[in-house]
């Protein structure tokens, strides 16, 4: 070990109490006095998440001398001056079930960096050494990560013992995992994979994820290096480790430069013996496509806001819309270019995107440009009025992506496309980040490189789509594809123009659109709906469904709802319901204008 690097140990000494031990040593403290500090978030979820709450407790000693702490901020100390080692001693409290933090219990633990580890001021570059140390008997675990283990072993093969990091950024940007789950390994382009599965799945049909998820990295590695078929995260690991938590319903994935965390529903995947995918399977395998872009298009390919990060405050960027929104139009196509769906199921994922997007007001009102901005105090931070006043950079930006895909076909008959887009940034601002580039795209290059890599001017829609509020004019885009899109509604019901959710024995309104039936009656946000014309609406949705089937639009309707405790009477006229279903058909050759 070298006398320079920062040390760590991390114990899941507690699991029912779901508290890890972490200790950290500092060869040459500062002589003024360290100051160490937890991130305030973590890279690639957008809000300041106050990780240092969940330190119980803070120990600094000097040999056998105790040292001072002092809160200096919200997530940061200063240690008393000293000569070194320092030793740093915390407790943190574990129980978070997400991507995004620490969970230990019984059954597994599992830790993001940026919860645990403690940061060295004016000592972040300098090479981390982690021992990850068993949990008590009678818990017989292993380690999964994709942090290089070093020589440092400790007995039973188990994966516990030392892992190290070129530096501390590298050090948070590998999760673990430790438990008992179901694991499946594959190779992709050569490179090594695992499929890790934490959390009660009954005859979950390993060998059926495996293949599919292997189609969708090995489609995106050749996406990206078409030559080499080179997968960029073996310059560091020797693995991509996807780590899944299995819940009821859960969903969500965070990405990192070799692994990514996953949460998603027991149901959603297959079953083996039935050869008949849930439903959910696609939205899963979505999922997956997504953070393995990220593999490129966020840890590598970065805006230059990011680099590098600064962990202690909001990093502002107007460039999400790509990082984001491009992800999200290039996952589900490379399901499609992959074979793990076909074209129809394609256009309907599609579908459901544009349908999202035009259900959302607040598309009008925001751009996707500063939504990217506003990550940190809107999107990350929804309200009930959130549909009526902000839109997605994720949703709208892959709607941004299709437009461009589609604009840059068009004008060089299908020679270029958007692709030739992704490979430039790829090659410019990428390929070499981890080996000492380390710079990102500049706020207002990406104009410049699609005309760089594809000889197509799109300033133009760019101001419109992505830093204005106009729709991206898909139709007629679609139309130089020979596909004709047109809009329909997806019942005959009349509307009434809020979305609902089920509240204890209520029907609560959980957000009212803004000039929709609902807003002009009077209703709001939060009411809980009692009767319309005197008849009981039942507490799920679809017994207001079949009230409202029982009218025409431009009927008015009494409506009674709990307002808090006041009982309230609205009259309120029905409306159409929204033309925002999606239909697709193929074009004869020569009627694409």
């Amino acid at each position: 070990m070298s006398e320079q690097s920062i040390t760590y140990s991390l114990e899941p000494f507690d699991p029912a109490g779901h508290r890890f031990r972490v200790v950290m040593t500092i060869p040459r403290p500062d002589p003024a006095g360290q100051v160490v500090s937890l991130p305030a978030w973590i890279p690639g979820s957008y809000l300041i998440r106050d990780f240092a709450r969940h330190i119980e407790a803070i120990d600094a000693r000097a040999g056998a001398t105790r040292l001072a702490v002092t809160k200096s901020g919200n997530h940061s100390w200063r240690i008393a001056p000293c000569v070194g080692p320092l030793q740093i001693t915390t407790v943190v409290y574990a129980w978070d079930l997400s991507v995004r933090g620490a969970h230990l219990d019984e059954s597994h633990g599992f830790f993001n960096g940026t919860s645990v580890f403690l940061q060295p001021r004016g000592a972040e570059r300098l090479p981390c050494r982690v021992t990850l140390l068993p949990a008590p008997p009678p818990l017989r675990w292993r380690v999964y990560t994709s942090l290089p283990m070093t020589d440092r072993r400790l007995p039973g093969g188990d994966g516990f013992g030392e892992y190290r990091a070129a530096n501390y950024d590298a050090l948070i940007d590998h999760p673990v995992e430790m438990g008992t789950p179901k694991v499946i390994r594959f190779t992709a382009c050569g490179a090594p994979h695992e499929l890790v599965f934490t959390g009660l799945a009954p005859n979950l049909d390993l060998k059926r994820i495996a293949g599919d998820v292997r189609r969708i990295c090995e489609a995106q590695i050749r996406f990206f290096e078409p030559q080499t078929h080179h997968a960029p995260f073996l310059d560091s690991s020797d693995r991509y480790v996807f780590m899944t938590v299995l819940t009821a319903d859960g969903y969500g994935g965070l990405e990192h430069r070799a692994s990514t965390a996953l949460m998603a529903s027991r149901n959603d995947l297959p079953v083996a013996g039935c050869a008949k995918a849930p439903d959910g399977y696609q939205t899963f395998l979505g999922l997956v496509s997504h953070e393995y872009f990220h593999t490129w298009n966020v840890k590598r390919i970065k805006p230059a806001a990011f680099a590098p990060y600064d962990l202690s405050r909001e990093n502002h960027t107007r460039l999400l819309w790509i990082f984001e929104g491009f992800t999200s139009y290039y996952d589900d196509l490379l399901l499609l270019r992959s074979g793990v769906v076909d074209r129809k199921d394609y256009l309907r994922i599609l579908g459901k995107q544009i349908s999202s997007v035009l259900a959302s007001p607040g598309r009008h009102k925001q751009s996707v440009a500063d939504s990217s901005f506003d990550a940190w105090t809107r999107y990350y931070k929804q309200d009930e009025n959130s549909p009526n006043a902000i839109v997605s950079y994720y949703t709208k930006g892959s709607l941004v992506a299709l437009g461009l895909d589609l604009t840059i076909r068009e004008r060089t008959a299908g020679v270029r496309s958007l692709d030739d887009v992704m490979r430039l940034m790829w090659d410019r601002y990428g390929r070499d980040f981890y080996a000492g580039a380390g710079k990102g795209l500049p706020e207002r290059a990406f104009p410049a490189l699609v005309r760089e890599a594809t000889g197509v001017d799109v300033a133009h829609e760019l101001r419109r789509w992505a830093y204005g509020t106009e729709d991206v004019p898909l139709a007629r885009l679609l139309a130089t594809q020979h596909i004709a899109l047109r809009l329909k509604a997806d019942t005959t019901r009349p509307s009434l123009g809020a979305r609902v959710r089920s509240q204890g024995d209520h029907l609560t309104l959980a957000s009212v659109t803004q000039d929709g039936a609902a807003h002009r009656g009077g209703l709001s946000a939060h009411d809980a709906l009692v009767a319309i014309d005197g008849i009981r609406v039942g507490a799920m949705p679809a017994a207001l469904d079949t009230l409202l089937a029982r009218y025409q639009a431009g009927d008015t309707v009494r409506v009674h709802v709990f307002r808090r405790d006041e009982l309230r009477e609205f009259k309120v006229t029905l409306a159409a319901p929204p033309a925002t279903d999606c239909v697709f058909e193929d074009m004869p050759a020569g009627s694409s204008t």
